[in-house]
């Protein structure tokens, strides 16, 4: 029986639970771990994967929202770089600081002169907590990114945010994992069909969607994070609420690597708002939009990557332009922005000043909570104050202090860094990885990376990369199929991974070692969820064959 079996199993059991969570992108993800950690106990679902919607399609940037101190959302900027601040401090392999590099155009609202002193307002705001803020002359800007077109240029500045080294689903799911590795009973692929309250309990009728099987999930509290679904979700269980949701859409594209250098550069874009050319790995992320959709349901247009492509054409000296031929992949979503129900349109306010704030709005006579807006930089807020308002709600927290996020100790890392030494571990690094292999392992598992150095101190086949043109070890992909939920290849190749990313469709498609790697993750039905992907099939060599059989022996 796999985890995601053994757990709806769990679900169908007609335990009562303090919480049910509706959601597993991020406000549901830190809400299940805070809660988890803090001696709740609690239920997660989700009818897709685990960050399989708006938590998926992100920038990657954990920033405080510097273009807020033009609207004058001073507290919101505070807070926000508050935040960055403690995620930089909790999660230091995985959340790092990173210079924004900004050019301005002559012409622009603001001169670059004035700009800087905003930036020095937003270094104060964060407590000076990085680096200071450098001014950034046309001639400057030219010598240290020749890559930069400045023959428009007024001049620049420089200041820091943070970046996900990883990609924001990833960094999703480990607040997913480490929740049930507190008790929490999480299952991706499980849709809420609507709930209704019966006395002093929530009764919400659930539904596999692998299978069609319907069951009950009984809970005294139950939590709304579904995103930007959630209006649709309260529509289904009767709740009123003061705050609703408007969308906007933003893409990214992937493309190859822009500049060697570790740094995101800043412009702004035709239509005013700030665009990004942002560092993944040997490739760069550029984008993005911000246009104002009815649905959450959204798709990349051709105007959208014409958008995108002719703004990046404009400000970088390329030897050959980006085309459509150059996009590795996209992402599209929506940012679900909070307004007040009776307002309904933002109040007035221009469209792309609306900020990323989140809002509870809480029905404590029914013990239901609705969690609207917010952003990866807010997640900690948000797991907090959930937390808060859940005791408030009668639901004893027996750990109340316990700081329930964070990367281990720092004595652990030290010891997992002393065992990876002595066993070499960096040896067994790919040509092709632009990090030791210790540090990555240690990013992306924590204490389950032990697990890792123990599998192939046992046996070093398992450290060889496993599908050729990734730099995924054969024993990660064996850790994931135990531990990670993963349902469909897209599961992995998408979330748990950033493969899809960065690596072209036909590539991975082609990669040797990908069938072996489907039946380690899904034995009988490699090939099944292989087509799914792909739409075609792909059959498992008798090499993988013999692999697959040693791997289960």
């Amino acid at each position: 029986m796999t985890l995601r079996e053994s757990n709806i199993a769990k679900l169908r059991e007609g335990v009562v639970y303090d919480a049910l969570i509706i959601g597993g992108g991020i406000n549901g993800a830190v809400s299940a771990a805070a809660l988890s950690g803090k001696g709740a106990q609690v239920a997660l679902i989700d009818k897709r994967d685990f960050a399989g919607f708006t938590s998926q399609q992100s920038s990657n940037l954990a920033w405080g929202g510097i273009k807020y101190l033009e609207s004058g959302d001073y507290l919101l900027v505070r807070k926000l770089c508050l935040s960055r601040n403690e995620l930089i401090r909790s999660y230091p392999s995985r959340v790092k600081e990173i210079r924004f590099f900004a050019t301005i155009d002559r012409g622009f609202r603001f001169s670059p002169f004035f700009l800087w002193l905003g930036t020095w307002v937003y270094w104060l705001f964060g407590n000076g907590f990085t680096r200071i803020p450098r001014f950034l002359t046309k001639d400057r800007i030219h010598r240290e990114e020749p890559v930069v077109k400045t023959d428009k240029a007024a001049g620049g500045f420089e200041y820091s945010d943070a970046y996900l080294h990883d990609n924001d689903s990833r960094f999703v799911f480990q607040f997913v994992r480490s929740a049930m590795d507190r008790g929490c009973i999480a299952a991706n692929y499980v849709e809420s069909l609507g709930a209704r309250r019966d006395g002093e309990l929530w009764i919400t009728r659930a539904r596999d969607t692998r299978t069609g099987e319907t069951f009950e999930i009984r809970s005294k509290v139950l939590i709304n994070a579904a995103g930007p679904f959630v209006d649709d979700h309260n529509q289904l269980t009767g709740e009123q609420t003061e705050h609703q949701h408007l969308f906007s859409k933003g893409i990214h594209l992937i493309v190859p690597r822009i500049t060697p250098h570790q740094r995101i550069l800043t412009f702004f874009a035709d239509d005013g708002r700030l665009f990004f050319v942002i560092p993944m790995g040997v490739r760069t992320c550029i984008g993005t939009t911000d246009n104002r959709v009815d649905t959450p349901q959204t798709e990349v247009t051709e105007e959208d990557r014409d958008f995108v492509l002719e703004n990046i054409n404009k400000r970088v000296a390329l030897a050959v332009p980006l085309t459509r031929e150059d996009i590795i992949a996209e992402r599209c979503g929506v940012r679900p922005l909070v307004v007040k129900r009776q307002s309904g349109d933002g109040s007035g306010r221009d469209w792309m000043q609306l900020s990323r704030k989140h809002e509870i709005d809480v029905d404590r006579a029914r013990a239901h909570l609705s969690i609207f807006g917010g952003k990866l930089t807010d997640c900690v807020n948000v797991g907090n104050e959930v937390s808060r308002i859940v005791a408030g709600l009668g639901i004893a927290l027996p750990h109340a202090g316990y700081r329930w996020y964070g990367e281990p100790h720092r004595s652990v890392y030290e010891e997992y860094i002393h065992q990876a030494r002595l066993m070499n571990l960096d040896s067994y690094t790919s040509p092709e990885s632009i990090e030791p292999l210790s540090s990555r392992l240690w990013r992306r598992y924590d204490q389950q990376a032990f697990e890792l150095l123990a599998q192939i101190r046992e046996d070093p086949r398992r450290a060889e990369v496993l599908i050729k043109g990734t730099d995924y070890l054969r024993c990660e992909i064996q850790l994931a199929k135990r531990q990670e939920m993963i349902v469909t290849l897209e599961d992995f190749l998408r979330r748990r991974s950033k493969i899809a990313l960065v690596v072209p469709r036909r590539q991975i498609q082609e990669a040797d070692g990908l069938m072996e790697a489907c039946g380690i993750l899904f034995g009988e039905a490699a090939q099944a969820r292989y087509q799914e992907y792909f739409g075609e099939s792909r059959s498992v060599t008798r090499a993988q064959s013999r692999h697959l059989e040693s791997d289960a022996a």
